[in-house]
């Protein structure tokens, strides 16, 4: 056979070199990201940032996995994380049915309040029972602790954003949000005309946010172990620290101490 002239054989390596990096790219395993969770995970700047993405990000590094990050509505992530169409979604409270439907990694991601909302002039909550059949916004998809999920005798009114339920609070269109500490400060940062008409009643719940994997993607277990040895390994080489420290909210941060409504709850069920 003939040898193509240089020209040409410059052409058909460059050409070479496209389709092997598009191969490349397109084997790359997806992981979706809530688009809407800021400071945690959202779709800013024509980029996926936060600090879970972040975390994300250095632990599948630390353990040389490459993976693609890709937003998506936290509902929608899960769905297709559910599915196989994705092989893991973040940022994820377990429950009961969480847990049966996707794999769990042994390290979790973060953790971080989540807190019963109201007007300024509202009356703090310790028990879940006074609340009984007032209107609380929620966002879609989340799960806020067994004992909130599971209580019956509250109306729950879906909202697409936390925002959302801001601001039907103010409007009085509902009597209390309940939301993240962290997500709430950031959304008051966002919206100062906000500031000062809430305050946090209850802390309802401390879980713990993981990046969930399917059960159904064919790579899915195997970046599973990878995500925990790249977590182990940034959380001792001080990586993981760091992140938390770039990303630490302190203004405005929640006073209540002490033990959830999920915590008093659980001790009176244990209880002989």
């Amino acid at each position: 056979m003939a040898c193509p002239p240089p020209r040409i054989a410059v052409l058909l390596a460059q050409l070479l070199s496209l389709l092997w990096g598009g191969a490349a790219l397109a084997d790359l395993p997806r992981i979706g990201a809530e688009d809407d969770w800021y400071p945690y995970t959202a779709w800013r700047n024509e980029r996926i940032e936060g600090m879970s993405a972040d975390i994300v990000r250095a632990a599948f590094a630390a353990s040389e996995s490459p993976v693609e990050l890709a937003p998506y509505p936290y509902s929608r992530c899960m769905e297709l994380t559910r599915s196989g169409s994705l092989a893991a979604c973040f940022n994820t409270t377990p429950d009961s049915s969480i847990r049966a439907e996707f794999l769990l990694p042994q390290e979790m991601l973060f953790s971080d309040d989540i807190l019963l909302w109201g007007r300024n002039n509202a009356d703090m909550v310790d028990d879940l029972d006074a609340i009984r059949g007032k209107r609380v916004a929620v966002t879609i998809g989340y799960t806020y602790g067994e004992y909130f999920d599971g209580y019956a005798d509250i109306r729950r009114i879906p909202v697409r954003r936390d925002i959302n339920g801001f601001l039907m609070l103010q409007r009085d269109r509902v009597g209390y949000v309940i939301a993240f500490r962290g997500t709430t400060e950031a959304l008051l940062r966002d919206n100062p005309e906000l500031v000062g008409e809430f305050k946090a009643l209850a802390r309802v719940h401390r879980p713990r946010l993981y990046l969930s994997f399917s059960r159904h993607h064919p790579q899915a277990a195997a970046l599973l172990q990878d995500f925990d040895t790249g977590m182990r390994q940034i959380r001792q080489d001080g990586t993981y620290q760091r992140i938390l420290a770039n990303w630490q909210l302190t203004d405005g941060q929640s006073p209540l101490q002490g033990s959830t409504l999920q915590e008093r709850h659980n001790n009176k069920t244990e209880s002989p």
